[in-house]
């Protein structure tokens, strides 16, 4: 076999983020940036080596915890931005001298949203919980056939859920419940 030299890839991953409490104990608003990286191995149609690919995410949102515990929500915005996705390379014109299966890293890759979740305990023993996100993702940088399209990588666009229990909170049963939920996806139509 070949033996090749040491390999390695290195990356920054900045992280940060802030809390304030406008109301003590029952209003938080948040906010966050972070960023990520996957290594990458092989080389582009150039036999250059591949740069790792990076993420990026900013968020940003409302904590509420209302009513003595008894209404608790959250509900966040957010953008997520990926560089350097690798992806096949198709030069204009046909050029034999390319290795098989050519490949470049120059993809990007978007998703931003929002995503909110409910959960009430109106009184002792029931549960109320609900839950709802929306996604926009799309490659801004693809392939000519999926650029602008859904990546395969994203969940359906909206989904939601929710979870309605009770127990009992005394007598000889006490601890005994029930619950009853559902969940829903919207159609996943991607690279569609």
């Amino acid at each position: 076999g070949k033996k090749t030299g040491a390999y390695d890839q290195t990356a920054l991953s900045p992280k940060f983020g802030i809390v304030f409490q406008p109301v003590k104990d029952q209003v938080a608003l948040f906010a966050n940036y972070q960023s990520g990286f996957t290594n990458k191995t092989g080389t582009d149609f150039r036999n250059k080596a591949f740069r790792p690919e990076n993420a990026y995410q900013a968020e940003a949102g409302v904590k509420l915890d209302l009513l003595g515990g008894k209404l608790t929500s959250t509900v966040s915005v957010y953008d997520i931005r990926v560089r350097n996705i690798i992806r096949a390379y198709v030069p204009a014109v046909p050029d034999p001298s390319l290795p098989p299966f050519p490949q470049i890293q120059d993809g990007e890759q978007r998703s931003k949203g929002i995503e909110a979740e409910v959960i009430a305990n109106p009184i002792q023993g029931l549960n109320i919980v609900a839950g709802f996100s929306y996604n926009d993702s799309k490659y801004t940088k693809a392939d000519p056939d999926v650029a602008g399209r859904r990546p395969g990588t994203a969940s359906s666009p909206y989904v939601a859920n929710w979870w309605i229990s009770y127990r009992l909170p005394a007598g000889a049963l006490k601890g005994l419940g029930f619950g009853f939920g559902g969940n829903y996806a919207s159609d996943n139509k991607i690279i569609n």
